[in-house]
């Protein structure tokens, strides 16, 4: 078929113009600018966020409470200086037992609270059945 605009279906001037990764044609319908809405400009940058939004690191950071962030950074800070030989061994030995202590008394808090809510709960409970 020719490049001749009267040659063209209707369908054909709805498609994507865009080349996929495997050097295939688009199929997809297109929205604006002849592309659809996967190979628009605006579509890679959103892609691209979302991904690091996904991440791991991205979760984690969410998770953690705001005051907990510098000292998360200066043990990964501290665990670099170790493998590179630049912080004393001894150092970073107290560091990894201090941390292993704030990790224990934070947990027992998140227990103390999550039984605390059961407790409040279950009063809740008996107060309804009397």
């Amino acid at each position: 078929m020719s490049n001749n605009p009267e040659n063209v279906t209707d369908r054909q001037r709805f498609i994507c113009t865009a080349i996929k990764k495997n050097g295939q044609p688009c199929t997809l319908r297109a929205v604006t600018d002849g592309l659809c809405i996967a190979h628009r400009a605006q579509a890679t940058e959103a892609r691209r966020k979302g991904g690091l939004n996904s991440s791991k690191q991205a979760r984690l950071n969410a998770m953690l409470p705001a005051r907990l962030k510098p000292i998360l950074s200066l043990l990964e800070k501290a665990i670099e200086e170790t493998y590179k030989g630049e912080l004393d061994t001894r150092i970073a030995q107290a560091m990894a037992s201090l941390s292993r202590g704030m990790v224990t008394v934070m947990e027992a808090g998140v227990f103390e609270e999550r039984i605390q809510r059961l407790e409040h709960k279950m009063d809740g409970m008996k107060g309804h059945r009397q």
